[in-house]
């Protein structure tokens, strides 16, 4: 290991994310000359091709897969040592953090947290890309900092904090014709209700019992948006019910003619967790989830 030029970190983290070998020197600005000769270097030292590059795209072998996100983790170490800090002054960071979120979770970070951090930290740059659902940890690789999810779904070995304990409710225009006095939704009700979805939304899995699964599956569903975002404006004036996060569609009738019901479904919490790696021993990363949480705390009680 001493032998070998750990420089050549950099080349293979790009080689084995980029999808051509001219693409893999731009992130590390190396010319294609120089990028070939780090590959030739890898492959002696791994004994193993790494990468076939083919029609403007790589395909990994089995090692190179197994390397990506090792080599990403020990980047992400490296860059963490050289830039650790015990000071961090909100007022004054330009620091960048990305967090990995869903829709639903990127709608109260980009709208009411954002903007009680705009007087506490202005110089913060936050960008939000979406997290990946069947595998929360590949949004590490590819650059977030955070990751906002359920409980349920937290990747093991990452430090984990509990932002907010949710539950699933539904959501109707407060002058429904059926539920405008009424303070929750019965099974019949529910059962007989036409309803209206995100798109891919249809089978959320909510932490609900198995009596709760049948009644998501065998809704009656009218209208699928094209993302949580435009539910509320669907909702007003017509009979439709959406069911999802209690926070959310909290903070939806707060300022729209919309009305929270109980749901038909056996209770059953859901904690909403940030998640970041073990070795980022960072303040302003610690001072963003704390902001965060003290946010939630203070304005969702659910």
């Amino acid at each position: 290991m001493r032998r070998l030029n750990l420089n050549l970190l950099y080349p293979l983290d790009a080689i084995l994310h980029a999808p051509t070998l001219t693409e893999a020197g731009r992130r590390v600005s190396l010319s294609q000359s120089a990028m070939s000769h780090a590959l030739r270097r890898l492959r002696d030292h791994f004994s193993d091709d790494l990468v076939i590059h083919g029609a403007g795209e790589a395909h990994l072998t089995p090692l190179g897969q197994a390397l990506r996100p090792e080599v990403r983790r020990i980047m992400r170490e490296v860059e963490g040592a050289f830039n650790y800090s015990i000071a961090f002054d909100p007022l004054t960071t330009t620091e960048t953090i990305t967090i990995a979120a869903n829709d639903t979770n990127e709608q109260m970070l980009l709208g009411p947290v954002l903007r009680s951090l705009s007087t506490l930290a202005p110089g913060l740059q936050v960008n939000v890309m979406p997290l990946d659902i069947e595998r929360p940890a590949r949004s590490l690789e590819l650059g977030a900092d955070l990751l906002l999810l359920s409980g349920d779904m937290a990747v093991e070995g990452l430090e984990t904090m509990p932002i907010l304990t949710d539950r699933v409710s539904c959501l109707v225009w407060d002058r429904h014709p059926e539920f405008q006095d009424r303070l929750g939704v019965t099974e019949a009700q529910y059962r007989a209700a036409r309803h209206i979805v995100a798109r891919g939304g249809e089978t959320t899995a909510f932490a609900l019992d198995q009596n709760g699964i049948d009644m998501l599956r065998a809704r009656r569903i009218c209208v699928r948006t094209t993302s949580q975002a435009t539910l509320p404006a669907i909702l007003i004036g017509s009979d439709l019910v959406a069911t999802g996060s209690s926070w959310v569609f909290q903070n939806y009738a707060s300022i729209m003619p919309l009305k929270v019901l109980e749901a038909p479904f056996a209770r059953r919490d859901i904690v909403l967790v940030a998640q970041w790696p073990r070795n980022r021993h960072d303040p302003m990363l610690g001072w963003f989830v704390r902001q965060v949480k003290g946010y939630f705390a203070q304005h969702y009680k659910v």
